[in-house]
């Protein structure tokens, strides 16, 4: 028999182990260390540093209408590409609205610029606590709006509560602007930030790094005293009439999935154009090793088709 390789048993792990080591994950995080959303961004961008993304994709740090981004794209085009307008996309990394960077969604970004030959921001935007609501919507939207003059062949993307961003600010964009996005790509979304979400009142944890507590934290940094049914921060309350195509997924086994479950019911709804799909038993951010895991590796390749099947 062939024997397993390492990133084919990566979530193999006993349902046992995997529940008690997030357990104890949490209560050394929150209750023994305390770590402060300042230490956990230090310690997920130092860490980032050591999985840079694929060796021929550039990562060059630049600004965008005074908002910090970084710029990845190919080092080298196949002849004949040159003329194509391939897609730019705006990548709003996740984090809790807290944390996250650049750095740590470089690898993910990274597997997009190769298997589209595009471009790929990553807006810095403002973080909570220090920047809540409207701060990171209002720096996406911004970067958004300088790319759109160099691209008719703009995406907006985002997972976790990046997901929350690339939904609000692209139809905040298209709303304010009249302006045209291809397509928007919704991962493992947080979108009801209400502390009796769904997510929350399911509070599925045996697989999770974080638990109810952790979410109304993190939405409390970000919405201070805003409403948490305002569509500004519940983008599913939105008027979704203009909405271009969206790519949502999720896992089957993760703690945001009943939020993926209602967007999609809205989508139906509404009569939005979109494409689901859902990963077995992935953990949350699955897709930010796509040199690792073989899930990573599926969800590139189906957004990447995704956008090529919108684009044909």
């Amino acid at each position: 028999m062939k024997p397993k390789r390492v990133t084919d048993m990566l979530w193999s792990f006993p349902e046992r182990f995997l529940r008690v080591s997030h357990q104890f994950g949490r209560v050394v995080r929150r209750d023994v260390v305390g770590m402060t959303p300042e230490q956990i961004r230090a310690s997920l961008d130092g860490l980032a540093r050591l999985y840079p993304g694929h060796f021929n994709v550039a990562f060059e740090r630049t600004t965008l209408q005074d908002v910090p981004c970084a710029k990845l794209y190919p080092r080298h085009r196949p002849r004949g590409n040159e003329g194509k307008d391939a897609p730019v996309l705006v990548l709003a990394h996740g984090g809790g609205f807290a944390f996250g960077s650049a750095l740590t969604h470089r690898a993910f970004a990274s597997a997009l610029v190769v298997e589209l030959q595009c471009e790929v921001w990553i807006p810095e935007y403002r973080l909570a606590p220090e920047h809540p609501f409207p701060a990171p919507l209002e720096d996406v939207i911004t970067v958004l709006d300088g790319l759109s003059s160099k691209s008719e062949a703009l995406w907006i993307l985002g997972d976790s509560a990046g997901g929350n961003l690339a939904l609000v600010a692209g139809m905040e964009w298209i709303n304010r602007t009249g302006g045209h996005i291809q397509g928007i790509g919704l991962f493992s979304p947080w979108l009801d930030l209400g502390s009796n979400s769904a997510s929350n009142r399911l509070n599925q944890t045996d697989q999770s790094p974080f638990e109810r507590l952790d979410l109304v934290e993190y939405a409390a940094h970000y919405l201070r005293d805003f409403p948490a049914d305002d569509p500004l921060v519940a983008p599913l309350n939105g008027d979704l009439t203009a909405a271009p195509p969206i790519y949502i997924e999720a896992s089957k086994a993760e703690y945001l999935r009943p939020d993926f479950e209602q967007a999609c019911i809205v989508f139906e709804e509404r009569g939005v154009t979109f494409t689901a799909r859902e990963e077995k038993g992935a953990l949350h951010g699955w897709q930010l090793f796509p040199d690792v895991l073989p899930e990573a590796k599926r969800s590139v390749r189906a957004f990447s088709s995704f956008i090529e099947g919108v684009r044909a």
